[in-house]
């Protein structure tokens, strides 16, 4: 028997199953922020005409692209909190599954090499009990077949929390926070996350790849945030 709507807890019966609805019933799945507007093709923040940002431009992240499924917004910020905090794993099944249904015909003509997970500190991950982007990764991983590199770049300072703060003081409050013991060789690596805020966790991870030896970084994230919240 289907589980009732995981946000509204609308019976089972108004559920249909597809993969734009997923775990949610017709109700929820209607009232989802797709992200179908123009937006920098590197940072995903909407411009005309899918133009580079003038931020970008003056200021260009070491990741070289960001693809976004939907806005953060509501009710999708409750539905990634069940994911993320009560380990709602047929959540991540269809967040994965929307990755998939909305990826560009672009990608398979830019494929990446490698997958990987945004990473998670140790003490983050014993107290939430798994990581949430690993998890996402896994499903993609599944069905694009790119290899996914679970220990290609890692977590090593477990840094204060970002609520409040800018981009410049994220980006400082970040530095040192990764590092990569892999020897990427020009490759192309994806990251996968849930959600991109301001971009520093996305830009700490990109330089750090690009340092060893990173050709090109592309970020794929469930939702962009298009105003400044918790990354």
């Amino acid at each position: 028997m289907n589980a009732p709507c995981c946000l509204c807890n609308a019976p089972a019966t108004r559920h249909t199953r597809s993969i734009t609805q997923g775990p949610l019933c017709t109700a929820c799945a209607t009232a989802l922020p797709w992200y179908a507007s123009p937006r920098c093709p590197q940072c995903a923040l909407p411009t005309l005409h899918h133009a580079t940002c003038g931020i970008c431009l003056q200021h260009p992240p070491a990741f070289d692209r960001t693809l976004a499924i939907f806005r953060y917004a509501y009710p999708l910020d409750h539905l990634l909190h069940q994911f993320k905090y009560h380990q709602h794993l047929a959540i991540g099944k269809w967040l994965a599954e929307s990755m998939l249904s909305s990826l560009p015909p672009q990608l398979t003509q830019m494929r990446p090499d490698i997958l990987l997970a945004m990473p998670m500190h140790a003490h983050r991950l014993r107290q939430r009990g798994f990581n949430h982007a690993l998890e996402l990764a896994r499903h993609l991983q599944q069905t694009l077949g790119i290899p996914l590199d679970i220990d290609g770049c890692t977590r090593i300072v477990d840094t204060p929390s970002q609520t409040g703060m800018d981009m410049k003081t994220r980006i400082r409050n970040l530095r040192g926070a990764f590092a990569s013991p892999t020897q990427w060789q020009g490759k192309h690596v994806m990251v996968v996350d849930d959600v991109m805020t301001t971009g520093a966790s996305m830009h700490a991870v990109s330089q750090v790849l690009k340092q060893a030896g990173a050709g090109r970084v592309t970020a794929l994230v469930f939702a962009r945030t298009l105003k400044d919240t918790e990354d």
